[in-house]
């Protein structure tokens, strides 16, 4: 009888989690994204660090998540800040309490106090750019981590259109440009004198860093809140937790799990009743 009722609580719980696109699911559990098997893949003098849907830019408790750019000499990267910091309580507290098993769910450092049990696939997931060629390492939600994959592509070829206008970011004059790219219109801010040829997520392509982008309809919005400079390690998980896959396979289950989680691990209360509903999700890569 218990378990019936709590079955059915959660199913209702996190039914209701999933009404936000954009930020939708649960927090994975960590053991099996492997955060505490991560290896050092170079060092980084600079890092950039970008809010993501900040309702607030001066308040990062209002984030969907703080990202950072990590540049090295051999490698770039684009993960969540929050994430790493979360990982890093989860570290402390194993060894503390001496308990190799999971640890407690409750470690999400920043961002709103609602989204702590939200699933996303920009804040889990890691994006490695060596040369040319991107490696995205994709971390599923709660229950569905059987299916954490990676995918490797071109560095995408973004085809931006300069314009004249201008505005300041941390002080750093940005140009305007405007691209489309894979779906989505795109309005980008890059800094010239800022020389990284990067920005958040897979967004490239411009002679500086990208210090503000987002699409049109400003449903995904990064703008740059610090550059750093300092020692980073660049970390990257074991690809043996990651098996491979494609492009296509892992953007089609990210939006199933976005729009239909329950019914896409195939859950099912005790007494047969029907899960939550789909919800409406609106992918940043729309093909």
């Amino acid at each position: 009888m218990n378990k019936r009722i709590i079955i059915i609580v959660l199913a209702a719980i996190c039914g209701g989690a999933m009404a936000q696109p954009k930020q939708n699911g649960q927090v994975p559990v960590r053991e099996k994204r492997g955060y505490d098997k991560q290896f050092v893949i170079d060092t980084a003098n600079v890092r950039v660090l970008y809010a993501l849907n900040a309702k607030n830019i001066k308040d990062e408790n209002t984030y969907i998540d703080l990202g950072k750019l990590e540049v090295g000499k051999r490698v770039k990267k684009y993960s969540s800040e929050f994430l790493d910091l979360s990982d890093i309580e989860a570290v402390k507290w194993k060894k503390e309490k001496k308990w190799n098993s999971y640890v407690p769910r409750n470690f999400w450092m920043g961002g709103p106090k609602e989204h702590d049990d939200h699933w996303s696939e920009l804040v889990f997931s890691d994006y490695i750019i060596r040369g040319s060629e991107l490696k995205e390492y994709a971390c599923f939600p709660w229950w569905a981590e059987r299916e954490n994959s990676s995918y490797t592509e071109p560095w995408p070829l973004m085809r931006w259109s300069l314009a004249d206008e201008q505005q300041t970011i941390l002080g750093h004059r940005c140009q305007k440009a405007t691209c489309r790219f894979r779906g989505r219109d795109f309005v980008a801010w890059f800094a010239a004198d800022v020389p990284i040829k990067g920005g958040p997520w897979k967004f490239g392509g411009l002679p500086g860093c990208i210090l503000k982008v987002y699409d049109v309809q400003k449903i995904y919005v990064w703008e740059a809140v610090a550059i750093e400079r300092g020692t980073y390690q660049i970390m990257q998980y074991p690809d043996k937790l990651y098996p491979k896959s494609t492009r296509k396979s892992v953007w089609q289950r990210q939006i199933k799990y976005n729009e239909d989680y329950w019914n896409a691990i195939g859950w099912m209360s005790l007494e047969g009743r029907p899960t939550p509903p789909k919800v409406p999700f609106e992918p940043l890569e729309k093909e």
